[in-house]
């Protein structure tokens, strides 16, 4: 990705927001001030801005003295995520069923496609990038720019929780899970579509393995395609 018209701060933090959701950067990954303004030919005082925008989102732990490391959720950590997205994306359900236009259903259609692909290749990075997007999607089709942020920085800290305690190679969700939404919410079948997202995030949730934590990521390794972009 280009950085295009975006300044340099928010160029890099999409960047890096990016590699977290799809799992590029993992769980306790050491961010050094230094290597990442090598890595984007920027200052330090860019990087400093970005590290405390990303620790703002709760996916990023800034440590006095020790620096900045990718957020690594706990257990009880992750529960709570998985009980807020509850919480939110009950309300997101029920507007986006409400609100639903053709273009929205072709658009989250075109977006579970996309994402049968990737499971069908062995992509599981990708469907997991696909599987928040898909959410995000749903939170625009309800039209609250708030809940939408809200739900951008749990489906981040998600990704986190998957990567760290989903074994390699797993996927998260059931194949017709997101189909199954769609069908409901074109459908302006509220009840149902809030049942399914209930059932749908809580067996996502009984899939992690919330004692086997991951590994670490490679900085340079991470954004090698990025910086061979600019």
């Amino acid at each position: 990705m280009k950085r295009g018209e975006k300044s340099s701060d928010t160029w890099i933090y999409d960047q890096v927001f990016g590699a977290i959701l799809e799992q590029r950067l993992r769980p306790e990954t050491k961010l050094t001030e230094s290597e990442l303004c090598d890595v984007f030919g920027v200052s330090r005082t860019i990087i400093r801005k970005v590290l405390l925008r990303l620790s703002l989102d709760r996916v990023v732990e800034l440590r006095p003295n020790r620096g900045a490391i990718i957020a690594a959720p706990e257990p009880k950590e992750v529960r709570e995520i998985f009980d807020a997205r509850r919480l939110l994306e009950d309300g997101i359900v029920t507007e986006a069923a409400r609100k639903c236009r053709q273009v929205d259903t072709d658009a989250l259609e075109s977006m579970s496609r996309q994402e049968h692909k990737c499971i069908d290749a062995q992509d599981i990075s990708g469907a997991i990038r696909l599987s928040g997007d898909f959410h995000l999607k749903l939170a625009e089709i309800a039209g609250n720019r708030p809940l939408h942020e809200l739900l951008r920085q749990l489906v981040a800290q998600t990704s986190l929780a998957i990567a760290r305690y989903v074994p390699a190679g797993q996927g998260m969700c059931d194949d017709d899970d997101h189909d199954r939404l769609i069908s409901a919410i074109a459908s302006g079948d509220v009840e149902l579509s809030r049942r399914i997202m209930r059932e749908h995030l809580s067996a996502c949730e009984r899939r992690l393995m919330l004692e086997t934590p991951e590994t670490h990521s490679d900085l340079r390794l991470v954004f090698a395609d990025v910086v061979a972009a600019q």
